[in-house]
């Protein structure tokens, strides 16, 4: 072992008549720690909410959706469905949809929802992935059958087998018309952890939703379309929109939800910065304990390079001293974040509200580069940290420390 090596570890020890600058020792510590730990969270929680809200939107949305303006059905869906599909080569698979809003009552609540009609073994979402309980099927093209949200299940308090009334209201809602009641049965459940999905869309037939919302004869009120090149996703959509014309038009599921990806890079750009400058603040809490360090040991400083150690054994001392102190500052800030994450992702102990975050609870990504990053940073500064007081400790002169002490 070097002797600057051994010398730094015997500084690193507590001493009874030293309790002071142990005491400062341990706050620097901490503070890296904090620095690191805050720094490993929100990059873990940034880069959960980019990973699960990105997943779901694909999960659950169609990569470009066709619908017509003010709910203009799509007339021979069919027919413009096998020419999209011919005519377009980008587009992977395409299925019919009907959609339209109306209210939902269970014996002791009711609740606005989209109803939405679909083929089963057309549909292009994941959804039949996210079946909890019953199943993603029915028994009939037009069979008064329904997929559920969980969380709307809940609110309902039905269970699969149960029975729920339908209110849908067609045609111009000012008109005072009568709503026309169906009763459906509910023969599947679902969860996709999205408020937004979970309480507001239910699933049927697309017949049976055709007939319940009077469209024409071989209409559908849109097209769900899956792409097989992501990165052509807006040639695509244009390409559509010159195909289908007007009142008909696509959206890509980036429109569909613009706000909350921007939101998502909004927040990935400030908050690793703000959080980093707790980080910066230990450095300075490393830089004040090397430098009472220093203060404290001019004495044996002094003593050592009498007895022939050079400055630049003095400088390696209190650079390894820095240096160990980042390293268990930041070790443990690492293990403190990862915990930390850990629990969230296990127990969801912070919740959200779903209907403004999309999310029923702050999701966590692991990525082991966030680990490495934060390493590299907190080591980066605490040798950075060092560098002041080691320069100083090596300036100070044999006689000058002797006289001082």
């Amino acid at each position: 072992m070097r002797p600057s090596t051994f010398i730094a570890r015997r500084y690193a020890q507590p001493r009874n008549n030293a309790r002071f600058l142990s005491f400062v020792s341990l706050v620097a510590l901490l503070g890296i720690a904090l620095g690191s730990a805050a720094l490993i969270v929100s990059m873990a929680v940034l880069d959960g909410f980019e990973h699960e809200l990105k997943n779901n939107a694909f999960k659950f949305s169609a990569n470009i959706q066709v619908s017509g303006f003010d709910e203009a059905p799509i007339p021979n869906e069919k027919t413009r469905r096998e020419g999209i599909l011919n005519v377009i080569p980008n587009v992977k698979a395409i299925a019919p949809y009907v959609s339209h809003h109306a209210v939902v009552r269970a014996p002791d609540y009711m609740e606005g929802i989209v109803v939405r009609g679909i083929v089963p073994e057309m549909d292009v979402s994941t959804l039949r992935d996210n079946i909890t309980d019953g199943r993603f099927a029915f028994s009939a093209p037009d069979a008064y059958e329904m997929i559920v949200g969980k969380k709307l299940a809940r609110q309902l308090s039905v269970d699969v087998g149960d029975k729920i009334v339908i209110y849908a209201l067609v045609g111009d809602a000012t008109a005072m018309a009568l709503p026309i009641i169906e009763q459906f049965e509910v023969v599947g459940i679902y969860e996709t952890g999205m408020a937004v999905y979970d309480d507001l869309y239910v699933y049927t037939p697309f017949d049976r939703a055709a007939t319940l919302f009077r469209l024409p004869e071989g209409a559908a009120s849109g097209f769900d379309i899956l792409v097989k090149d992501l990165d052509r996703i807006d040639e695509t959509a244009n390409l559509l929109d010159d195909l289908m014309l007007y009142p008909f038009f696509s959206r890509t599921v980036f429109d569909t939800y613009a706000g909350m990806f921007a939101w998502i890079e909004l927040q990935k750009e400030p908050i690793p910065l703000v959080l980093g400058l707790i980080s910066i603040v230990a450095v300075f809490n490393v830089i004040a304990t090397l430098l009472m360090l220093v203060i404290e040991k001019i004495r044996s400083i002094g003593i050592l390079r009498a007895l022939g150690m050079t400055r630049s054994d003095i400088r390696r001392i209190f650079l390894f001293q820095g240096l160990a102190l980042g390293a268990a500052g930041t070790l443990a800030g690492c293990v403190l974040g990862f915990a930390l994450c850990w629990i969230q992702a296990e127990y969801h102990v912070i919740s959200l509200q779903g209907e403004l975050y999309f999310l029923d609870a702050v999701p966590i990504r692991f990525v082991p580069w966030h680990y490495v990053i934060v390493s590299i940073v907190g080591l980066a500064l605490s040798f950075a940290a060092t560098l002041i007081p080691a320069a100083i400790a090596a300036r100070i002169q044999p006689l000058r420390a002797l006289r001082f002490s």
